[in-house]
Order: C-alpha cells, then sequence, then structure tokens
C-alpha cells in the first residue's frame, strides 16, 4: 500500500470519531424532539450513535498502537471513557426542557399575560417540542403544559403558571388519574410540575 494512501487511513479516524461522539452528544441533548418525532426508532438511532462512536474510537486507538504511539492511545481512550460517562449521566431532557425554557422566556411570559388576561392563548410552533400536543391546558388556577405522560394517562409531568404564590393547596392536574405539585421555580410564576 503506498504512503499516502496509508497516512489518509490515519487521519480518518479521529475524524469519525470525533464526528460520532458529536452527533451522539446532539442526539442525547434532543432527545425529547426526538423521541416525540421517531418514537419507534430513538433507541436504534442511539445504539447506532453509541456504536459509531465506540467503533471509530477503538479504530483510533488501534492507529495510535500501531504507529507506536501510546501515549496518543492513552489519552484517546480516557477522552472516550470520559466522553462516555458524560454522555450517561444527565438528565438530558432536563437540560433540553431547562435551555429552550431560557431562550424563550419572553414567549412563556407572554403566554402567562395572555392566561392572565383571559385571552386566546397564542401557542408557537417551538411548543410542540416541549409538549405532548403542542396545546397548553388552562385549569383553575394554574396553566399547564404537559411534558411527558405515560401511556395509560396514570401519571404526568410537566411545566405550569401558577400567578398566585405557591400554595400548600396547589396542586395540578398532569394526566386524567393524576395530580402534581409544584417542585423547581423557572421564575415569573413558572415552575416544574411531578
Amino acid at each position: 500500500m503506498p504512503a499516502t494512501k496509508i497516512s489518509r487511513w490515519y487521519r480518518l479516524p479521529p475524524v469519525m470519531a470525533s464526528l460520532g461522539w458529536l452527533l451522539l452528544a446532539a442526539a442525547c441533548y434532543l432527545r425529547l424532539p426526538l423521541f416525540r418525532a421517531i418514537w419507534l426508532c430513538y433507541w436504534l438511532l442511539i445504539t447506532a450513535l453509541w456504536a459509531w462512536a465506540f467503533l471509530w474510537t477503538f479504530l483510533m486507538v488501534m492507529s495510535h498502537l500501531s504507529r507506536k504511539a501510546y501515549t496518543r492511545a492513552t489519552m484517546t481512550l480516557l477522552v472516550a471513557v470520559t466522553a462516555g460517562a458524560l454522555l450517561s449521566v444527565p438528565k438530558w431532557e432536563n437540560a433540553f426542557i431547562d435551555s429552550l425554557f431560557l431562550l424563550q422566556r419572553d414567549r412563556f411570559d407572554a403566554l402567562a399575560t395572555a392566561y392572565r388576561n383571559g385571552q386566546s392563548l397564542p401557542v408557537p410552533w417551538w411548543m410542540g417540542l416541549l409538549t405532548i400536543d403542542g396545546r397548553v391546558q388552562p385549569q383553575k388556577h394554574a396553566l399547564y403544559l404537559p411534558v411527558y405522560e405515560d401511556w395509560r394517562a396514570e401519571t404526568g409531568v410537566g411545566i405550569a403558571y401558577l400567578p398566585s404564590p405557591l400554595d400548600v393547596d396547589d396542586w395540578i392536574m398532569t394526566a386524567a388519574g393524576d395530580t402534581g405539585r409544584p417542585t423547581r421555580p423557572y421564575g415569573n410564576g413558572w415552575w416544574w410540575v411531578e
């Protein structure tokens, strides 16, 4: 094999491994909208991305070992193990929901103002990435955005707007057979409800 083809081969695994880890990180972060879009194939996609990242990382380690670059092989392996641990530990759904809420805080506040004034509730298209059906549910003392609900509608979690200060009697209907309490504040009357 000519030397130029061999040198090209050594450049391919780092690029493909990096691409695999980046795509895996993006799929983990976007788990909620991806699951809603391709729920049947989501786990196949995640498994394929883990396999891609591990395979190309393995080939990268082997290419370093074949050139007797033991330090590079060890560092590559340490970086891959660290990346794998970081991607498997956090709750990526919470990170996606929290960041979307922070980026669109003014839209959430406009929705709360419309709810307080008794106006029609303008739900933007991107809320379909966050809520189950892209709609909000006005309730007696709160405005509720359902994020999760089990298939039997017995339990659910979501985001709620409470116009008055939190009270011990603040229970929000999260599913047909479940009520939840505000547990984590987002600010301006918005809460995560479980």
